[in-house]
């Protein structure tokens, strides 16, 4: 079999396009780590998307594929892990903090061994927010990641080292996870698709039952959509001991990509009736994703959901406070380190003092929001097939704009709650949504527009998400921080071409 040595043409390929190459053995499983390996030796010192390459794992992975005889549709892809849930067996999870001591994972999470039956192979693992609780990827740990864009801006969060991955082109899909935006926020910021599951649609286990108070959901960021919809038809479906479970689907997924979604009902809102203000590159983005749709044959109408940011914003921070005085003392028990400055950042030691303060009927206050959140946006959408609005309320922002690590945390968590303010209402609701990359700041930053379905609708989500991808194709589209664009040769000499 011929070597393949064009780092180029491989950053080029889509999950569905590797795949087909692996099978029609253009190169081998071995080989297309050979050249993700090679793209992150050269492109990652500068954007830190990795903090983890589990090679030897990988290799393994990759051997296995030969073992047994059932078809597995992205045999021998690379798939980055995130350094947070995903548990991948042998791999070292710090979760972004200086509290732990990254010790490496017993067993596979059952979402990485519905991954493998697809055929993923785990690579390593990318630079997360300390315990994945900002909307940036710039914990005190891991240092920054440079959104390869532009390399003074955030790559969002909490995928930010995910969605910088696939956006350098060392892999072209990447694992993800989503209680307030950790999918949709880093695939805006770097060009990519993000889509949020309904909430059961997708395995939490076995380690966690639910994450965030059920508005955690597991998934992946993609170049493109017809990947994204591979992995959710191998990977959705009930697990044992699940406590949601999502409607059945009505058909594949990946049928859905190639369906006219046929003439829908949209709704377009800039949040400012919710108490929503957006940017101008924001405001360009969705005005620019409406007249599409409508260019489309869809009927675009304005009409917002009803919630208010201030309320919404409230009550999330109830959750994540809750959540991390749970988290800290438990990953310092598992570490036996003190937390204190030293080990934790000072917004988060801040928010976990609250969440220790919080009565219970603070948190059942917040439970009853979340569950009647899911029956009025279950009402709005019965009057509407989708709802269109911006993925953030701002182009990505500069690195250090949310410092969690300063000492103001009501003006942490004010940036924060007003950038990320459209996310959670998917989260709450427990519906499906998706950021699309239709729009480039005139500064060359991506800004995605939000799609979201009501409960259980992934397929509209995927059909109409692939229409947009049809209509104005992104994949073209590659930063200044890609292997491609890179000053230095796109091969190396361990890859050599045949003679």
């Amino acid at each position: 079999m011929s070597r393949f040595a064009d780092l180029t043409e491989y950053a080029s390929w889509d999950a569905t396009e590797l795949a087909a190459h692996i099978a029609a053995g253009t190169l081998s499983a071995d080989e297309a780590l050979d050249c993700s390996l090679a793209i992150i030796e050269v492109v990652d010192p500068q954007i830190n998307a990795f903090v983890e390459l589990e090679e030897e794992i990988a290799r393994q992975a990759a051997a296995d594929l030969g073992l047994g005889a059932e078809k597995r549709p992205l045999a021998g892809v690379p798939i980055a892990m995130k350094d947070c849930l995903g548990f991948v067996a042998g791999a070292k999870r710090y979760f972004g903090t200086r509290l732990s001591d990254g010790a490496k994972q017993p067993s596979d999470d059952e979402i990485v061994r519905r991954f493998r039956r697809l055929g993923l192979v785990p690579l390593g693992t990318t630079n997360v927010p300390e315990l994945s609780s900002s909307i940036t990827t710039e914990s005190l740990l891991h240092g920054p990641c440079h959104n390869p864009w532009h390399v003074d801006h955030s790559t969002g969060g909490s995928g930010g080292g995910a969605a910088a991955a696939i956006a350098c082109g060392a892999v072209p899909i990447a694992y993800g996870n989503d209680s307030a935006g950790s999918i949709r926020i880093p695939a805006s910021c770097c060009g990519l698709f993000g889509l949020k599951p309904s909430r059961g649609r997708v395995p939490t286990g076995p380690e966690f039952s639910e994450v965030w108070f059920g508005l955690g959901v597991q998934h992946v960021i993609t170049r493109s959509v017809r990947d994204s919809a591979s992995v959710l038809d191998g990977v959705e479906g009930l697990e044992t001991g699940a406590l949601y479970s999502a409607p059945d689907k009505p058909g594949l997924y990946t049928d859905a990509v190639n369906q006219d979604p046929g003439p829908l009902r949209i709704a377009v809102s800039n949040g400012s009736s919710n108490g929503i203000q957006i940017d101008s590159d924001c405001a360009q983005a969705l005005s620019e994703a409406a007249a599409l749709l409508a260019d489309l044959g869809h009927d675009v109408i304005e009409r917002s959901p009803p919630f208010e940011r201030a309320q919404m914003a409230e009550h999330i921070v109830t959750f994540l406070a809750v959540a991390l005085a749970d988290e800290l003392p438990a990953t310092a028990a598992a570490s036996g380190r003190n937390v204190s400055s030293e080990t934790v950042e000072h917004c988060h030691l801040a928010l976990a003092e609250r969440g220790r303060a919080m009565s219970a009927t603070k948190l059942s206050a917040a439970l009853e929001y979340r569950n009647a959140t899911a029956r009025n946006f279950g009402a709005f959408m019965s009057e509407v097939d989708v709802l269109l609005t911006p993925t953030l309320a701002k182009a990505p922002v500069p690195l250090g704009y949310l410092n969690t690590n300063q000492q103001d945390l009501d003006d942490y968590l004010h940036k924060k709650l007003t950038y990320g303010a459209f996310t959670p209402l998917a989260n709450l609701s427990g519906a499906p949504s998706a950021s699309v990359p239709l729009h480039w700041s005139p500064e060359g930053l991506p800004v995605g527009i939000m799609l979201t379905a009501a409960y259980g609708r992934e397929d509209l989500l995927i059909g109409l998400s692939a229409q947009l991808e049809r209509a104005r194709p992104w994949q073209h589209r590659i930063p200044p921080m890609h292997i491609a664009q890179h000053h230095c040769t796109t091969k190396r000499p361990d890859l050599r071409e045949e003679p």
